[in-house]
């Protein structure tokens, strides 16, 4: 059975080589005072980074690099992809064609997308889930859920306080992704969409204000990535950390209610211990899964998007009841901390 380590890390990141503020220099700092194991930059409809070097390992923190296509129609980020220059003109349905063609891999951003009205904010949703060409979506992005309901009245408690308005993913979002993975593995992701210390609408008066630098963001939402032991060596690490994403081989967590470094959810079968992510036959015999979490919580695992069994504390076991998708939420007082992949019994 192959060993896997846990790595944190920050995904949807923009520099400068976009609408960030900052270099990628600063990022790296600021990843690695963070104690993030890897970074994900993905500037809009540009690799620039990527031409320049920037991908692999730097001072401890292993950094990829992306982009975001940004049409009207939806975005996603795009990882291991080599070109995408116009890509953004295109309809979903072409540019997923396109990133897949490149050995690429795209997952979904901000899939419930943005309205708000009073800060002239408006990003559409997703409306492509039935393209088999993406590998997964951002379940829980930061920038998205914090600017829910900020207006400019309201604003400099947001900007002061923005710990008191984060709530987690979305139920619709959650529910959809449920049905999704019903029919075909589609991982979830954590994503930040920070821009540094910039203010992200640059519509609106307040595009100058200096806000969520990535040295706040990079202690809020994380994605854990379940690796093979990593060898220093960037290209083969980069793949590892992709493959891990896309084979939903990772889990989420909100770092200022606790870090969720040591949290797993597994399954056995026929004396076989599998992953978020894996797939298993219901035919095959029992299925127990095992929750264990790093600090007390209320852990609820969830089938088909139904809630099976709770627990208070730091594990729960108990056995599968049939074909389903299963997954974790872990919550610390009443608020979103933890959200697994899931792990896949079918018929």
């Amino acid at each position: 059975m192959q060993q896997f380590t846990s790595i944190k890390g920050a995904i949807h990141i923009h520099s400068r080589y976009s609408d960030g503020s900052d270099g990628m220099e600063r990022i790296i700092r600021d990843a690695k005072a963070s104690g993030l194991d890897y970074v994900i930059v993905t500037d809009h409809n540009v690799l620039k980074a990527k031409a320049l070097g920037w991908e692999g390992w730097h001072d401890g923190v292993l950094v990829v690099i992306g982009c975001e296509i940004s049409p009207k129609a939806g975005h996603c980020v795009a990882l291991n992809v080599t070109d995408c220059h116009k890509l953004y003109k295109l309809p979903p349905s072409e540019y997923l064609a396109r990133v897949k063609e490149q050995g690429g891999m795209a997952f979904v951003a901000h899939p419930e997308g943005s309205v708000n009205r009073g800060l002239n904010l408006k990003l559409n949703a997703w409306s492509h889930w039935d393209s088999p060409d993406y590998a997964g979506l951002e379940v829980w992005s930061y920038m998205h859920d914090w600017i829910r309901g900020c207006n400019l009245f309201n604003m400099r408690h947001y900007i002061r306080q923005p710990d008191a308005h984060v709530s987690g993913p979305g139920p619709e979002v959650l529910s959809l992704w449920d049905r999704l993975a019903a029919t075909r593995r589609v991982a979830g992701i954590g994503a930040l969409d920070n821009h540094g210390a910039n203010f992200p609408l640059r519509k609106c008066c307040w595009a100058l204000l200096k806000v969520f630098p990535h040295e706040f963001a990079f202690k809020t939402i994380r994605t854990h990535a379940l690796v093979p032991p990593l060898t220093g060596r960037s290209s083969e690490d980069v793949a590892a950390l992709l493959a891990a994403l896309a084979g939903a081989r990772c889990y989420i967590d909100y770092a200022p209610l606790g870090d969720a470094t040591g949290f797993s959810f597994t399954a056995e079968q026929g004396g076989h211990e599998y992953h978020m992510g894996d797939e298993l036959s219901a035919a095959a015999g029992p299925v127990k899964f095992a929750v264990r979490s790093p600090r007390p919580a209320s852990i609820a695992l969830l089938r088909d998007g139904r809630v099976e069994q709770t627990a208070e504390g730091s594990q729960l076991d108990c056995a599968a009841s049939g074909a389903g998708v299963y997954r974790v939420e872990a919550r610390i007082g009443g608020r979103a901390w933890v959200f697994s992949n899931h792990i896949y019994v079918r018929e």
